[in-house]
């Protein structure tokens, strides 16, 4: 096995990992939260979707990388601009992610963190959704 045969390897493994993530933001983003709904006030509460919250997890994801002192995750998303500046932000990065596109290194970063974030969201919101 040559170093690039290993390189390819690990390319396409990050490419699967993110054509799952795509998968379960699929899944996810469609899904209804219920909030204030086993409030004793009475109040029948308020119901969003997860696709709601998108900036904002797109914001803490790049928050988190021009932190991260990591170069290639920094010059990522300082290009990326404001979260907002983009429809669909988690989408467009996990297009990115599959394509392999954002690098190695950078990909692997993201992937990680987003994986917990969308994980955590389906064991909360239905088992069927972390497949």
């Amino acid at each position: 096995m040559t170093v690039a045969d290993t390189v390819a390897d690990a390319d396409a493994l990050l490419a699967r990992r993110a054509e799952a993530l795509q998968r379960l933001w699929s899944d996810l983003a469609m899904r209804h939260v219920a909030l204030g709904g086993a409030c004793g006030c009475g109040m029948g509460g308020i119901s969003l979707r997860l696709e709601d919250f998108e900036l904002d997890i797109f914001d803490y994801l790049q928050e988190a990388g021009l932190r991260s002192e990591v170069p290639d995750v920094v010059a990522f998303f300082g290009a990326w601009g404001p979260a907002d500046s983009r429809p669909e932000p988690v989408r467009l990065l996990l297009e990115q992610l599959v394509s392999v596109e954002t690098g190695a290194a950078c990909a692997a970063w993201v992937l990680s963190r987003l994986e917990r974030t969308l994980r955590s969201f389906a064991s909360l919101h239905g088992p069927q959704a972390e497949d």
